[in-house]
């Protein structure tokens, strides 16, 4: 048990990746204009960006609020969230993601709580919950129906994945969050 515990605690302190005031600003990247100006980047510090810069803003001129990968549309009514799941298995070589959607009326999430009191206040997105919680895989909302994973990797050009995460996001994602809202209140 103890070399778990000293394990853990190495692992638990770890020396973790630049923080994100350490990356080049928005200006410093546009200054450049360059397609390869993520190459000195790992790709857990190109996510980063890209939900900061790219996707962050994408959301919030659509209606939602949050930041760090977990946003919501507001309501009184619902809880209508939206969260990125980064892989386990994500490395600074290769990040992998996908987009979890949840939408549940407040006062039946108070309910599941009162009778399962281990899920907690809020919902969490990246959470599989009984009914009457409806969450989905952006990727089981698209025409395909299938899980939909992105890759980012150092040096990649973003603007072919922006396009299918925007395209599925604002077709997709957002549709189907307000589908579901307006059909349990009525």
């Amino acid at each position: 048990m103890t070399h778990f515990a000293d394990a853990w605690t190495a692992w638990r302190f770890r020396r973790r990746n630049r923080p994100d005031d350490s990356l080049p600003s928005s200006s410093d990247r546009a200054a450049t204009q360059d397609a390869d100006t993520t190459t000195s980047l790992t790709a857990q510090e190109v996510y980063a960006q890209l939900m900061k810069d790219r996707i962050a803003p994408l959301l919030r001129t659509n209606g939602l609020i949050g930041s760090g990968g977990r946003f919501s549309l507001k309501s009184e009514t619902h809880w209508a969230l939206l969260g990125f799941q980064k892989s386990a298995y994500s490395d600074r070589s290769e990040v992998r993601f996908t987009v979890n959607v949840l939408v549940v009326r407040r006062d039946e999430w108070n309910e599941l709580v009162v009778r399962e009191p281990h899920h907690g206040p809020n919902p969490t997105p990246t959470i599989t919950y009984p009914a009457p919680v409806r969450n989905e895989r952006i990727g089981q909302l698209t025409e395909d129906r299938a899980d939909k994973w992105w890759r980012i990797n150092p040096g990649q050009d973003l603007g072919l994945l922006m396009s299918d995460l925007q395209s599925d996001l604002l077709e997709s994602a957002l549709p189907w969050m307000r589908q579901q809202i307006a059909a349990s209140t009525q």
